[in-house]
């Protein structure tokens, strides 16, 4: 842990970072607060406190906002230290089963499920007719589906409605299929970039390469993370070397509809919310191209939280917290639709399905609000 004695010292414990920490709101345990996590990590490094279950949960129940890195007055890295804590607990094996489980899969089959990874066509019955003449072909511009899309059931809407939107704007493009390996940003969240996690990397960019692509748009903002800041990082390539232009699904739809190439019709007289995914908006810095795309929905309202864009509030199903504490994530998504029901908020979107699924467990028993994609609801508004 070659950071955490240094982040130590750095930290002055005065509490800044916990204002806007997710778990601290939730829990009220300092134990779970950014600047415990900055204090036992140094402790850690210096072999004063030893390796226990509160420990453990210290580190695993951060969901890497990084609202705490915003904070800090002091410019302390608490979501560096939490991967290399991660690591550290997980060379030593006593990370959770469910984190070390995943990774032990993801290296294993390509994927986070455990599933053969030539099925990772089964979101595509739907769109086969658009699809079966786009899998591996040469194109400047390739769909990267990823792990939650392929897989997930609950999830196929977002890949179809994707396809759907190229389609119909008339993007040639292609999908990798069973070629498609997982993106590997649950090993980076826990710190791990092991050679198994690197040939991952590799093998994806070389893919790419291989069919020409320029280009690629990806729909989860953890693979859009992974692919923008990770990959370059690994290869020891400059980012303004890296082979590809990266862009999130929501970019590329706003260019679209900015282009002429996509419009949307009929009415949508109701009052819109959006959930800023936190790798996608605070970290990514992306949030303007999620909102352009409202704007242009037909008589749409779109309804902003008080706490938006940097500001915004994670719904707890990232970082592995979700993974690893199901239910504490939930609690925390329940609270966070409470808050648009409150701002009347009736359609709330997101553009992430890691934000989707966990915001989709915490609307049970929720009145007067649904949930959607937002490329499933732009899907459905176009010609």
């Amino acid at each position: 842990m070659e950071n955490a004695f240094s982040y130590f010292n750095l930290c002055t414990a005065c509490g800044t970072c916990r204002v806007g920490c997710t778990i601290y709101k939730e829990k009220k345990l300092d134990s779970l607060s950014p600047r415990s996590r900055i204090l036992v990590a140094g402790m850690l490094a210096q072999d004063r406190i030893e390796i226990s279950p509160r420990v453990i949960e210290t580190y695993f129940t951060c969901t890497l906002c990084e609202t705490c890195l915003n904070e800090c007055p002091s410019g302390v890295d608490v979501p560096k230290i939490v991967k290399e804590v991660r690591y550290f607990l997980l060379e030593r094996g006593v990370a959770p089963e469910s984190v070390s489980g995943l990774l032990s899969t993801i290296k294993q089959t390509k994927n986070i499920f455990n599933l053969d990874n030539q099925d990772r066509l089964g979101w595509a019955d739907d769109v086969e007719e658009i699809i079966k003449d786009k899998i591996n072909v040469s194109a400047e511009v390739a769909y990267y589906v990823g792990c939650q899309g392929s897989f997930k059931g609950s999830l196929f809407m977002m890949p179809e409605s994707m396809v759907y939107i190229l389609d119909k704007a008339g993007v040639d493009f292609t999908v990798l299929g069973g070629e498609e390996w997982c993106c590997g940003d649950p090993a980076f969240l826990a710190g791990d970039e092991s050679e198994k996690i690197k040939e991952l990397v590799q093998h994806n960019v070389d893919k790419m390469k291989e069919l020409g692509v320029k280009k690629i748009i990806l729909t989860c903002p953890g693979c859009y993370r992974a692919w923008h800041e990770e990959y370059p990082d690994i290869l020891n390539i400059k980012q303004k070397d890296f082979p590809f232009e990266i862009l999130h699904s929501t970019e590329y739809i706003a260019e679209l509809i900015k282009d002429g190439k996509i419009k949307l019709t009929g009415s949508y007289p109701k009052k819109v919310g959006y959930q800023d995914p936190c790798e996608l908006g605070r970290i990514s810095g992306i949030f303007d191209a999620p909102r352009t795309i409202i704007d242009n929905i037909p008589d749409a309202e779109f309804i902003e939280l008080d706490e938006n864009k940097m500001e915004a509030t994670c719904c707890g199903g990232g970082g592995l917290c979700k993974a690893t504490y199901d239910p504490l994530a939930t609690a925390i998504a329940s609270k966070k639709i409470d808050e648009f029901i409150e701002a009347g908020v009736e359609v709330l979107t997101t553009a992430c399905p890691a934000c989707y699924d966990n915001l989709a467990a915490g609307m049970e028993g929720k009145e007067n609000i649904e949930l959607q994609d937002i490329h499933e609801l732009i899907a459905e508004l176009m010609e």
